[in-house]
C-alpha cells in the first residue's frame, strides 16, 4: 500500500493589522480595471490608512511607486470601519484560491460584516448601470434594497468569484458589483458609475468627480490620436480585403 505523502506550501500570506466588526472591500484589476481604479480613489477620497499587505512569492516582480516611494503591490488598508484589500496586479490564477482562503480567513477571524468585491461585464453599448451578484439570498435581498439590478447568469472571474464561493463556507456575506465596459483597457467613468452604488451600500460620501475628470482626458487623449492616424491616413487607398 503506498503511503500518502501531504505536502503544505503557503502560497501567500496576509501581514496586517486586526480590525474587528469592517466591511471588507476587495479591488484587483480585472477588463477596465474597475477594482483597482476605484480602490486607489477610496484610498485618497477616505483617508486611508495603509495597515499591512499580502505577499506571495508567486507574485511578479514588482514594486509600486506612490508619490515617489516604493510600495507593496498588494496592500491593506483601513479607515471608518472599511478594510480594503487592493492589487496594482493581475491575481495569477495558481494564486486566486488560496489567497481568496486567506481573506475569508482573516474576515472571518476579525468578524468582518460583509465582503463587496469589484468586476465588469463587457457589453457592446453601455447605458452606466450597474449589475450585482451575491453569494446568498440575504446578500442578494440587500442589493435588491438598494435597487441593483441583479446579474442572473455567468461566469465570475478572477479573485472576486472565487471570494464568493470560499466566504460562502464561512457564512459571511459577500457581493460582487459589475460597471459595465467595451474593452480590457482602463475606464475611470465606468469605475465612477460604481461609486454612487457603494456610497448607497455603506453610507458614505465618496466624490466620483476625479474619476470622470481622468475618463475626459483619457477620451481626449485618444480622439485626438484618432484624428491624427486618420490624418495620417488621408489620401491613402483603403486596403482592400478578401
Amino acid at each position: 500500500m503506498v503511503k500518502m505523502i501531504e505536502t503544505e506550501v503557503e502560497c501567500c500570506k496576509i501581514v496586517s493589522e486586526d480590525v474587528k466588526d469592517a466591511v471588507i472591500l476587495e479591488g484587483s484589476p480585472e477588463l477596465g480595471l474597475i477594482g483597482n481604479i476605484l480602490g486607489w480613489l477610496l484610498v485618497e477620497e477616505l483617508n486611508m490608512k495603509q495597515i499591512g499587505y499580502i505577499d506571495s512569492k508567486y507574485f511578479p516582480p514588482l514594486a509600486v511607486l506612490y508619490k515617489g516611494m516604493a510600495i507593496h503591490p498588494f496592500r491593506v488598508y483601513s479607515a471608518d470601519g472599511i478594510v480594503l484589500f487592493l492589487s496594482d496586479f493581475i491575481i495569477p490564477p495558481a494564486v486566486a484560491y488560496d489567497m481568496a482562503n486567506a481573506i475569508v480567513d482573516w474576515a472571518d477571524k476579525n468578524k468582518s460584516k460583509e465582503i463587496i468585491t469589484f468586476n465588469s461585464i463587457v457589453v457592446r453599448e453601455k447605458t452606466g448601470g450597474i449589475a450585482g451578484a451575491a453569494n446568498s439570498e440575504e446578500a442578494l435581498k440587500k442589493l435588491g434594497d438598494k435597487e441593483i439590478p441583479i446579474l442572473p447568469f455567468g461566469n465570475i472571474n478572477g479573485l472576486s468569484g472565487t471570494l464568493l464561493t470560499r466566504s460562502t463556507i464561512k457564512n459571511i456575506s459577500a457581493s460582487c458589483l459589475f460597471a459595465e465596459v467595451l474593452n480590457q483597457y482602463p475606464d475611470p467613468r465606468a469605475a465612477a458609475s460604481v461609486v454612487d452604488v457603494l456610497n448607497k451600500m455603506l453610507n458614505i460620501n465618496i466624490n466620483a468627480e476625479p474619476l470622470l475628470k481622468e475618463a475626459e482626458e483619457i477620451e481626449a487623449r485618444l480622439k485626438e490620436l484618432a484624428n491624427t492616424v486618420q490624418g495620417e491616413q488621408g489620401g491613402q487607398e483603403s486596403p482592400a480585403y478578401l
